[in-house]
């Protein structure tokens, strides 16, 4: 048996209540909705490595967090993460459990599997999971947003994810990922004040079914607490009746992060990123901000349409000792199409942050930030970077 430890650091619960939600739709969380292969890196930087003996590659973690953003509320993950590595691989295999729990009423739960094969060039990532979370609903496009009213809709279903990647060449992964999510929204009014702010009757009992393909390119000297390297990830979703869907579309995601040390204890960190989904998606999967890490200072899902962009930059200071303190500012815009991009609103986004590592081998900050976006600001406390 592996050693039983207490990490506060990244959570297995976060990681898989997080996925959980991301994979009900953006629309259900502003959790991070980062690729899923980079869930058990995630995750695997928790593990107190200098205390883990060599000949021992199991382990078992259990960790709890609390959490905060304007979405969801304040609230608590709880998880528990095995590793292991029955194949002598150079990463240990990971299956995790995790829930979550806010004081909105929002739940979630879910389980995560990862695994290494063919001397670690195939990479598998297995997950299913159940949420029941409540949000609010603007609209779609700039007026909607404007307009800042909202209803309140409840959320549930499950979600299950399979995805495959092989290495094509050093750091450079391709492979495909397929998605189902039955989720069911429990509010109409027979007579709304406005027409847009409704959701499509058949969107209320919504089965989502989505395959395609995925790209990662991974140049980071680590993957929460990088200093230097870049990321590059891109992906191309289809939704079709064929593989079982209610919904028929298409949806392209795609981002690149970049990390430059500029003296010891300085890192200056850049995202850009971009999305786009043509006719026909439902609400919870259109491109819009506050549902990931790109636009911190927004109510998930306030701005929502079929086009989004944005760009950012922080810098991270270490202080002292296990404290540090970050200044980010950035930009987007949500447009009703990708080539209305130039004539998306302009949307800012600025904030500060104070970092704090419980354990420095873990090498994982736990994360207080507050963004001012436009029309209020926000407070978000989590584990790792934002990005």
């Amino acid at each position: 048996m592996g050693t039983r430890r207490f990490v506060f650091a990244k959570t297995v619960a976060r990681a898989a209540a997080a996925a959980v939600i991301a994979y009900a739709g953006p629309a259900l969380a502003d959790a991070p909705l980062e690729p899923i292969d980079k869930v058990a890196e995630q995750v695997d930087v928790t593990r107190d490595k200098e205390k883990e003996p060599e000949e021992d590659k199991n382990s078992l973690l259990i960790v709890p967090i609390p959490q905060s953003s304007p979405t969801l509320g304040t609230g608590l993950t709880l998880g528990a993460g095995y590793f292991y590595n029955p194949n002598g691989s150079k990463e240990p295999w990971i299956t995790a459990v995790g829930a979550m729990a806010t004081t909105n009423g929002s739940k979630a739960t879910g389980v995560l599997h990862k695994m290494y094969l063919a001397n670690d060039t195939v990479r598998i990532t297995a997950f299913a999971g159940l949420a029941d979370v409540n949000l609010k609903y603007y609209g779609q496009g700039p007026i909607a947003a404007e307009r800042d009213l909202f209803i309140t809709l409840n959320i549930d279903g499950y979600a299950l994810m399979l995805q495959g990647q092989k290495e094509l060449a050093k750091d450079l992964f391709i492979g495909a990922k397929f998605a189902y999510l039955d989720a069911g929204t429990s509010i109409h009014r027979e007579n709304p004040l406005f027409p847009d702010l409704e959701i499509p009757r058949p969107q209320f009992d919504a089965q989502l079914s989505m395959a395609g393909p995925i790209l990662s390119y991974d140049k980071r000297d680590n993957s929460l607490n990088t200093h230097n390297g870049m990321l590059v990830s891109a992906s191309l979703m289809f939704s079709d009746d064929a593989i079982g869907s209610d919904f028929n579309y298409d949806k392209l995601m795609a981002d690149i992060n970049f990390y430059r040390e500029v003296r010891p204890g300085t890192v200056i960190a850049g995202r850009a990123s971009m999305c786009r989904v043509s006719g026909g998606a439902p609400f919870f999967d259109m491109c819009m901000f506050g549902a990931s890490s790109d636009l911190r200072g927004y109510d998930s899902g306030k701005y929502r349409d079929d086009a989004s962009w944005a760009t950012q930059m922080e810098i991270r200071q270490h202080i002292k000792g296990k404290f540090g303190v970050v200044g980010f500012a950035g930009f987007g815009g949500t447009a009703p199409g990708f080539f209305q991009i130039d004539d998306s609103e302009f949307l800012p986004s600025i904030g500060v942050g104070l970092r704090f590592m419980p354990v420095k081998s873990a090498n994982t900050n736990v994360r207080v930030d507050y963004a001012w976006g436009k029309g209020g600001g926000a407070l978000y406390i989590s584990v790792g970077e934002a990005f």
